[in-house]
């Protein structure tokens, strides 16, 4: 008996001197976006950060395309060690629903490690939209019907899948004009191509401030920092309803729960160093770290919550 608990006690004490020794070599965050974006400049800062708080090394590695099949994939291929995570973002979950033939399994395949940040998307009008606040223009676009539009950072993007939530809750038929990013998007509202937009904080908020964009409410929980002044579609009138894009750690299925965890500690801590905060503010983003458990549970909310927005706009990619 007394041999039993010994062996067990030493098998602890093993287990708990390689979750400290994790990491003890270079790690990679993948970033499956091109260099010089927001992702790679958060990507970079966090890494940063780890090095000064852990002395771990963190390469920062681009893997843009696929929308962020390419990235996925180069996780996929990389030992199930802990030693390469990936950024996600809404995208990831987007992608079953709109891809044939995925070459992996989004939930089988992948272990979510710590959500980072949130980014909720704003409701802005552009200059020749008569309305001043939300309440007027959701009127004013039941009368336009299909006349009135809306334009996206790309067809099946969380901005317009926004949209099409907002549709369905609202009863409006307004029509989707997509663009190939979120400046272009936000260029065709300011240009009067289109009418409104769901748009990223970080993008539409210099427009806000120089009185371009005509701001109607927030669609996240609580009001934004970046512009503290404009409602959340709850105060002004749509309880309910919230878009917004987020950012947070994948890893390859099977890497041990110790190191997930460890790796969820540094990535946590690292969202409180001060060039990190700089980087979300910049792009309107508010940190939200999170346990693999209450991250996992958020993708599969937003999972859902997307997949019935590709059927009821019946959204395809073209």
């Amino acid at each position: 008996m007394k041999k039993t608990i010994l062996g067990a006690s030493l098998a602890l004490a093993s287990l708990g001197a390689a979750a400290e020794t994790f990491p003890s070599q270079p790690m990679t965050l993948i970033v499956p976006y091109t260099a010089g974006g927001s992702s790679d400049a958060l990507a970079r800062a966090l890494g940063k950060a780890i090095a000064k708080n852990t002395g771990a090394s963190i390469v920062v590695e681009n893997r843009p395309g696929g929308s962020t099949v390419i990235g996925a994939q180069a996780l996929l291929g990389k030992p199930a060690d802990g030693y390469t995570v990936m950024l996600a973002a809404a995208s990831f979950v987007i992608n079953p629903y709109l891809l044939n033939q995925l070459p992996y399994d989004s939930v089988k395949d992948f272990q979510p490690v710590a959500q980072l940040a949130t980014n909720p998307h704003v409701l802005v009008v552009g200059p020749k939209v008569p309305v001043g606040d939300l309440k007027a223009f959701l009127a004013w676009a039941r009368e336009q019907g299909d006349k009135a539009t809306f334009s996206s950072f790309g067809n099946g993007s969380s901005g317009h899948l926004g949209f099409e939530m907002l549709k369905k809750q609202a009863g409006l038929a307004m029509m989707h004009v997509p663009y190939k990013g979120s400046a272009p998007a936000t260029m065709a509202v300011l240009s009067g191509e289109v009418d409104a937009t769901l748009g990223d904080v970080g993008v539409v908020a210099p427009h806000i401030q120089a009185g371009k964009l005509r701001a109607l409410a927030v669609a996240g929980n609580a009001r934004t920092p970046a512009l503290p002044d404009v409602p959340t579609f709850a105060e002004a009138g749509l309880p309910g309803f919230e878009s917004q894009t987020w950012m947070g750690l994948l890893t390859r299925a099977g890497v041990p729960a110790e190191r997930v965890q460890r790796l969820n500690q540094m990535y946590s801590e690292a969202l409180q160093d001060a060039d990190v905060r700089q980087i979300l503010a910049q792009q309107g983003m508010v940190a939200a770290a999170s346990s693999p458990e209450a991250f996992s549970a958020f993708m599969k909310a937003e999972s859902a919550k997307y997949g019935q927005a590709v059927k009821d706009g019946n959204v395809r990619i073209d």
